[in-house]
């Protein structure tokens, strides 16, 4: 995985659209799936955590923040809406269902894959802890090792000498 573009991370983080700056900052601080997002309730975040399958996930302060005026923008924009869905659009605040991938990608600016791929290899990079990138992301020990491998590849030093 190459990393992203930390202007773009740092204008989806600062945009003005709550949205879009929630979007990117669950992705770029907790690593979140785009399947993530549009799988969330509005139910699954209480106590300052993320309640997400089998994790819970203490949110970092700039994601409450931003989470925190994205949750006014929609209270206001769609008041009456019975979708359970954390994130809803003018299509889905009519009905339950979860916003579409396509439409969490075009929001976010930015690929969600790469993002999270670029949280988990600086994750990884910090602390190198293979049990710590599988708690804080989910993922599993083949996935784990693989993004340590990426931040020491074999052969990397062979010939500089």
């Amino acid at each position: 995985p190459q990393p992203v573009d930390t202007d773009a991370i740092r204008q989806a983080l600062e945009d003005d659209d709550p949205v879009r700056a929630t979007l990117a900052a669950m992705v770029a601080f907790h690593a979140l799936t785009v399947t993530d997002l549009r799988r969330l309730r509005h139910t699954d975040i209480h106590d300052g955590r993320i309640h997400l399958d089998k994790r819970v996930i203490l949110l970092a302060e700039p994601v409450r923040t931003r989470l925190a005026a994205y949750l006014d923008l929609r209270a206001r924009r769609w008041a009456r809406t019975a979708n359970p869905h954390l994130f809803i659009n003018w299509q889905t605040a009519t009905h339950t269902g979860p916003t579409s991938n396509v439409w969490a990608t075009k929001t976010l600016g930015i690929s969600a894959r790469a993002l999270r791929a670029d949280r988990i290899l600086d994750e990884g990079l910090a602390t190198g802890d293979l049990r710590r990138l599988c708690d804080l992301f989910g993922l599993s020990i083949t996935a784990a090792q693989r993004y340590l491998a990426a931040l020491d590849p074999p052969g990397l030093d062979q010939g500089l000498s």
